[in-house]
């Protein structure tokens, strides 16, 4: 299965699928093009996520770097058990802590 970037109410933008190297490509340009079509403040859901590896990460990165460049705030929920291993390991946890709902 692909992933897929869904776009819902009022600044949520919720990642779905598999999250890895053949999706991640195509998931960053749907984010970005998410990203531009978004105004304010940003809630990512990754409850749609079924598998991730160090590209959810990424992904995650990228979309911090573009919310905080344009003064925004980011939130992060849903957070897979998966993801969270991997940014223990990067020692992200802390910070993702702080996005986390």
């Amino acid at each position: 299965m692909s992933a897929q970037v869904k776009r819902g109410e009022q600044g949520v933008i919720a990642l779905e699928g598999q999250l890895d190297f053949g999706s991640a490509m195509d998931v960053r340009k749907q984010l970005q093009q998410s990203l531009a079509d978004t105004q304010g403040d940003i809630t990512l859901d990754l409850s749609g996520v079924e598998h991730s590896n160090s590209v959810g990460l990424a992904l995650i990165l990228l979309v911090a770097r573009i919310v905080s460049e344009r003064g925004d705030q980011l939130r992060v929920v849903s957070m897979p058990a998966g993801l969270e291993s991997i940014a223990r390991v990067c020692e992200l946890d802390d910070w993702l802590t702080t996005l986390a709902a």
